[in-house]
């Protein structure tokens, strides 16, 4: 069946373009604006897991996704010199690494081309102002345009700037302790298939992970009790970076070198998105804008994937606005709450010990964790490839989809 309805989607990363793939089958009339003048590439290694599996076969783009597997092996603790202290294979339990390891950049562009020609995309564009009213949602546009809506999803991040204009008052930012930091940097001959993390001194965690032919992406993290300002040029966040890990030895040492040679750096707080609700009469929040969950619970993409498909076939069978926004927070808002709840200050206290002393004792834990009589037992427990039984979560299926 054909909607005429218009609606608005704001950002074209992995939420964004994959609700406008499954609105597209639904019969809505789709516009993606995107503040970035071209769709970006690049971006920090993502994991796939669970139901959003099941997405990418049902959409039609699980071959395409394996294609740009990063081929990562699994994740390997090692120290200052580089010796391993203790491995996690793909699937093991506390590892990073799932059947579908792909930059964020390479997954949305997979969605993207899928999306492009039938998708109003509008690139370089943002929401300047919108007026919420019975009939749908006037939008103002940076070019000082204005256009009428059905609806507008904000799919443009954790800090989401369309969602500040209009529900500000439902939004809480659980900060973790911790400040984070991506990039790339170049390929070295010691780097392979293996993800390797590092913990350093003073309270700090490095991951390289494989990236595209010659780079090797970057994860660092460190601890920060209070979140104060952020710095706000490159140059800034680089000389931040570069006190947390100059003279910490092994690879700390190895991405001081490269910084002032990285372009596509991102660095902010570790928070968590909390919203009382997801919607605001004809608005609604999906992805990270909604409920970001840090990277360190390995299920953001998962939930921006799942959250997209439930809410595009809410509104396939309830085209009231109202109706489907409140079945999309019913059904999904729990399970995304419940992720969320995998991470918390006190564990990031944990996986970030600040003396030798407390390194030390996290090292010892991981050998236990990756033992072979460990991992038996908890893989006995764990379904799904990363979503328990015990979550009680089913994914809904939609007869237009």
């Amino acid at each position: 069946m054909k909607i005429e309805k218009k609606i608005l989607i704001c950002g074209a990363s992995i939420s964004g373009t994959a609700i406008a793939f499954w609105l597209k089958k639904a019969g809505y009339r789709v516009v993606i604006v995107e503040k970035f003048a071209s769709f970006r590439d690049g971006g920090q290694n993502v994991d796939v897991k669970g139901y959003a599996q099941d997405l990418l076969k049902l959409m039609g783009i699980d071959r395409e996704v394996d294609a740009k597997n990063t081929g990562e092996l699994g994740l390997k603790y090692i120290n200052k010199t580089g010796g391993v202290i203790s491995t996690f294979p793909k699937g093991a339990v506390g590892g990073l690494t799932t059947d579908y390891e792909i930059l964020r950049g390479d997954l949305a562009r997979i969605i993207y081309e899928k999306t492009a020609l039938v998708c109003d995309y509008r690139f370089g564009k943002f929401v300047k102002h919108l007026s919420d009213n019975a009939d749908g949602v006037s939008v103002t546009f940076n070019d000082d345009l204005t256009e009428e809506f059905a609806m507008v999803i904000c799919a443009d991040g954790i800090g989401s700037a369309t969602r500040d204009l209009v529900m500000p008052e439902y939004i809480h930012f659980n900060y973790l302790g911790a400040y984070m930091s991506f990039f790339t940097i170049p390929k070295s001959p010691e780097d392979d298939l293996w993800a390797k993390a590092y913990q350093v001194r003073g309270g700090a965690l490095v991951f390289l992970r494989p990236g595209h032919e010659n780079e090797t992406t970057v994860l660092v993290s460190f601890r920060k009790e209070r979140v104060d300002s952020i710095p706000q040029t490159i140059a800034e966040q680089k000389t931040k970076l570069k006190a947390v890990l100059s003279g910490k030895g092994g690879i700390a040492d190895r991405i001081v070198q490269h910084l002032d040679d990285v372009k596509d750096m991102y660095f902010g707080p570790m928070s968590q998105v909390k919203a009382s609700r997801w919607s605001k009469g004809n608005v609604v929040l999906l992805g990270d804008a909604a409920h970001a969950p840090t990277p360190f619970t390995g299920m953001g993409t998962a939930l921006s994937l799942i959250g997209a498909y439930i809410l595009a076939g809410e509104l396939g069978q309830n085209h009231e606005p109202g109706t489907a926004f409140q079945a999309y927070e019913r059904i999904f808002k729990p399970f995304a709450e419940m992720t969320q709840q995998q991470m918390s200050a006190r564990m990031m206290r944990f996986i970030h010990p600040t003396s030798m002393f407390g390194i030390k004792i996290a090292r010892m834990l991981t050998r236990i964790l990756a033992s072979s009589v460990l991992q038996k037992l908890l893989r006995s427990g764990t379904a799904k490839n990363g979503v328990n039984k015990a979550d009680k979560f089913t994914l809904p299926v939609y007869s237009n989809f």
